[in-house]
């Protein structure tokens, strides 16, 4: 686990949590100014936390909020640990991430946060619903006041089968009923082989003597070895803190159908006596009694707020009382909807029409406006392979529509840049080498002092490797890297023609093709497959185009991931 011990962070959900028409749902900051209008002081340490969505990238933008994305460790979760460091580049559009700040707002920690990974046991497309690890799971796409749900390794709702195993991505809701389910931003197909379960719902038949408990119907044991995180980096969580009724994130590292699971980590979100400071919560409200009300199942009193209503989401900041726990609300704010916004380069060009920015695909269409940055009209042309762009655009199932971009003749100092291309001229003792990417200029990187990497470690950092390489544009030829990806393709062959291209695989058939980022995909002759290939796999590719499909001539997995 990260030594910050944040991970406990969730979208919790009180008991009393309850629906009352359409849920209105709003992200966590909803004035502008980035990582400046982060509350300080939570807990006792003089940082910031917040929790939602992703909703862009340039440089990481929650809610449409853009914070800095250099300066963060991120973690996620492998097949071996609840949570191990991953580059920024494994943030996905729609997923949701917990961050914790500095006292002036800026993020030193990020972790990407799953509410559920596990086997789909029923399916309802007509309702937008399907089940996983018992709990319903709500996908929206037509709906204004919802987040439309992001796909990856899907085309959409109707491509969901009962028994892919899925990583979902949501924040909690229960309806009127008492019926606790979670309305998704992000569902991703995985492979049918991953050793990992994760469960999120109400801690109910707790039995520490045991060493036993239940969510979802689900049994759990836990050990010596389990961890418990707290909601708060400085406060410490121990068995004797679970009650039945808290929400839990459980983290399991065998597959689901076991029984019981062996819990690796149980996260609580609960505010304890003895904290104090100032905290900055969203959430759906519940349990209104006057001015007090709850809020992700923490107590809030939001006298001279105005009056809230059961199953609104709210934002607020305020300070915590160390003797009740009670929050008392400062400022209390409603959501206006923002649409998706990715800036960066394009680091994966299939066409005008089609290609990818900070690993998230972007398609246009004839209602796409294009302008460059001067306020003049450009064209279709004008999107050109490691070129620089700002679009704004809606969810589509696995890809963004651009409704608006806006062409730069550069990337501006100090933005965030993708590049993948081949390593030349590394010193590691000084830490730079030389990219040379398919198309454009070769770059000069110099590793930044919080340079993490993924589907490999420094030791591969060698002359000929094939490298992603995510970094902030000191100038037109300069980058300081702050992530560093491995394509791990033996002999890349990066000739003109050439077209780069990364995801989650689906729709396979052996011996033919598959599909990849919303394209069909042919193998090649003498294409060799990574042992165990399949759908839910993420995997980097070289191909070329072949009438209206591509031919793959090289395929690695990212392990990573």
């Amino acid at each position: 686990m990260p030594s910050f011990h944040f991970q406990g962070l969730l979208k919790a959900l009180g008991n009393a949590l309850g629906r009352v028409g359409p849920l209105l749902l709003i992200p966590i900051l909803t004035s502008c100014g980035g990582g400046a209008q982060l509350a300080g002081g939570v807990g006792t340490g003089g940082t910031g936390v917040v929790a939602g969505t992703v909703t862009g990238f340039g440089s990481l933008v929650m809610d449409g909020i853009a914070y800095n994305s250099a300066t963060p460790r991120y973690d996620a979760e492998s097949t071996t640990q609840p949570s191990v460091p991953v580059t920024a580049m494994k943030v996905p559009l729609g997923g949701q991430l917990n961050i914790q700040t500095d006292a002036q707002g800026n993020p030193t920690s990020v972790w990407i946060n799953p509410a559920l990974v596990g086997a789909v046991t029923s399916v309802n497309p007509t309702a937008g619903t399907l089940v996983v690890n018992g709990m319903e799971v709500v996908v929206n796409s037509t709906t204004p006041s919802l987040p439309n749900t992001f796909f990856i390794g899907y085309s959409g709702m109707a491509a969901i089968q009962p028994n892919d195993l899925v990583q979902v991505h949501g924040v909690p809701g229960m309806t009127s009923s008492g019926t606790p389910f979670i309305q998704a931003t992000l569902i991703k197909l995985m492979p049918s082989n991953l050793p990992i379960t994760r469960v999120s719902g109400v801690l109910a038949q707790w039995n520490p003597s045991q060493s036993t408990f239940t969510v979802n119907g689900i049994p759990f044991s836990f050990n010596a070895s389990t961890q418990f995180i707290s909601l708060f980096s400085n406060q410490a969580l121990t068995s004797g803190t679970l009650k039945n009724g808290q929400w839990v994130n459980i983290w399991s590292q065998t597959p689901s159908g076991t029984t019981p699971l062996v819990a690796g980590s149980v996260q609580v979100s609960t505010l304890l006596p003895g904290m104090s400071g100032s905290i900055t919560l969203s959430g759906l409200v519940s349990a209104v009694q006057g001015n007090q009300f709850q809020v992700d199942g923490i107590l809030v009193n939001g006298a001279n707020q105005g009056g809230v209503t059961a199953g609104q989401y709210v934002t607020l900041k305020g300070i915590i009382d160390s003797g009740t726990g009670e929050v008392s609300v400062r400022t209390l704010t409603p959501y206006v909807q923002t649409p998706a916004t990715v800036s960066g380069t394009i680091s994966e060009f299939v066409s005008a029409g089609n290609f990818v920015i900070r690993g998230t695909p972007i398609i246009t269409n004839g209602g796409t406006a294009l302008t460059y940055a001067n306020g003049t009209t450009a064209s279709l042309s004008a999107l050109q392979k490691n070129g620089y762009v700002a679009v704004q655009g809606t969810l589509q199932g696995n890809v963004v529509l651009a409704t608006s971009i806006t062409v730069y003749p550069s990337p501006p100092a100090n933005e965030v840049v993708d590049y993948l291309g081949k390593v030349s001229q590394y010193n590691p003792s000084q830490g730079t080498f030389t990219l040379t990417p398919l198309s454009g200029l070769s770059q000069q990187v110099t590793l930044s002092a919080v340079a993490s990497f993924s589907n490999g470690t420094v030791a591969n950092l060698v002359n000929g490797a094939l490298v992603e390489v995510e970094a902030t544009a000191v100038s037109s030829q300069a980058l300081s890297a702050y992530g560093v990806s491995f394509w791990n393709i033996t002999n890349p062959n990066l000739s003109s023609g050439t077209i780069e291209i990364s995801g989650v695989v689906y729709n396979y058939s052996p011996g033919n093709g598959f599909n990849l980022n919303g394209l069909p995909l042919i193998l090649g002759n003498g294409v060799s497959l990574p042992s165990g290939f399949g759908n839910g796999d993420n995997v980097d590719v070289l191909m070329t185009p072949s009438g209206s499909q591509y031919q793959v001539n090289a395929i690695a997995q990212d392990d990573s991931d």
